[in-house]
């Protein structure tokens, strides 16, 4: 092959490339905008539903209910949406005393600095009725309600330093992309709390709440439960759990134990917070940020306890389902097959007739394929 037509080659790949990098970013915007899919989990013995999530379920996921009652799920139909758990026991939370909580906080108030670092791993989230979009390609409504939490937590002495790096799009892969983000506030910052702010995608019902006279939503913790740092994650949930149903009763929703890491193996104290749905408004998630900073600074300063913050510790790699690098290795494939397929239709069938050929092909193969994005994946909240 010649120099020349070896140019045009490598021109025409590379329109390729953009033309399809255009495509799916567009097609993915526009399923962002649909209504999101969403599985329902149901009490095996009674039939009942459980709760709701936009996160993929697994077999094996936990679930911890509002009254403390502890299941497991053991059946997944992923074509209905369905799963089905059993009990397993009701938990006893930790017993919290608030007079000695707020006495522990009066005798460390001068001995040292408190810190909080918050980011949004899924850029894009937002509120519908309030930011005109469940899905905004950039900061979204998501930023408003780590302003409201940053607001909230400085008024209490609370040095807050929150991660605005987007993390677009919102995909299998936007953990792994969000991990550098978390890393550097880790490193750089030294936080006492490390938070990965979200909303979920389910019917409003199951996040609606009157908080303290005030029109707010539950907020839903999220445990990734194949991290090394577990048990230090769920013991500080715990805590923040028990803590708000003393001081905010029905704050915390539930506490759900998905597959995955979420980035929570980087440190002890990491938690994913959920602050509503995208069907309700965003001001009723800022409401709850609000409210939470008073249950996060009692629950990380109340105590005298050593607290594991501040490091990276040794990060075990994502498990199937959640920063899987075997991602990047399938759309390395794809490019490979894809640029390969061009260059042959290219050499044989020349320009024009090339196009109309791709222009077909892309529009049915990617939309079936990115079709399979259209509910949250394992890590996606």
């Amino acid at each position: 092959m010649n120099k020349r037509k070896m140019n045009k080659v490598t021109i025409l790949i590379l329109l390729v490339i953009g033309f399809l990098s255009f495509s799916i970013s567009s097609y993915a915007e526009k399923q962002a905008e649909l209504q999101p899919d969403y599985y329902t989990v149901y009490d095996a013995k009674t039939n009942k539903v459980l709760f709701r999530t936009a996160m993929e379920v697994y077999k094996g996921d936990r679930y911890l209910s509002g009254d403390n009652k502890l299941y497991e799920v053991f059946k997944v139909d992923k074509n209905e949406g369905k799963a089905y758990a059993k009990y397993l026991q009701t938990e006893k939370l930790p017993d919290v005393n608030i007079e000695e909580i707020l006495q522990a906080m009066a005798v460390a108030e001068n001995t040292g600095e408190k810190r909080v670092a918050i980011y949004s791993t899924h850029s894009d989230e937002s509120y519908l009725p309030s930011d005109g979009a469940a899905s905004i390609n950039g900061h979204g409504g998501i930023y408003k309600v780590d302003a409201a939490l940053q607001k909230a937590l400085e008024a209490k002495g609370v040095t807050v330093k929150v991660d605005r790096t987007l993390y677009l799009p919102h995909d299998a892969m936007a953990y792994s992309r969000s991990r550098t983000g978390a890393v550097k506030l880790l490193k750089d910052f030294k936080p006492d709390l490390l938070l990965d702010v979200h909303r979920d995608a389910v019917p409003l019902e199951e996040y609606i709440r009157k908080i303290a006279g005030k029109n707010a939503t539950g907020v839903r913790i999220v445990l990734g439960r194949n991290n090394p740092n577990l048990k230090a994650n769920q013991q500080l949930a715990y805590r923040i759990k028990a803590i708000a149903d003393k001081t905010y009763p029905n704050m915390i929703k539930d506490i759900f134990f998905g597959k995955g890491d979420f980035n929570q193996d980087l440190t002890p104290n990491s938690l994913l917070l959920e602050f509503g749905t995208y069907s309700h408004t965003r001001e009723r998630a800022e409401v709850s940020a609000s409210l939470i900073a008073d249950i996060l600074t009692k629950a990380l300063y109340g105590s005298d306890e050593q607290k594991q913050v501040g490091t990276v510790t040794k990060a075990q790699r994502p498990l199937p389902g959640q920063n899987k690098a075997a991602g990047t290795g399938i759309w390395v494939l794809i490019g490979v097959v894809v640029v390969s397929a061009v260059a042959f239709m290219f050499l044989s069938t020349g320009g024009r007739e090339m196009y109309h050929k791709f222009s077909k092909a892309t529009r049915k193969e990617f939309a079936s394929y990115l079709g399979k994005f259209r509910r949250k994946k394992g890590d996606e909240p």
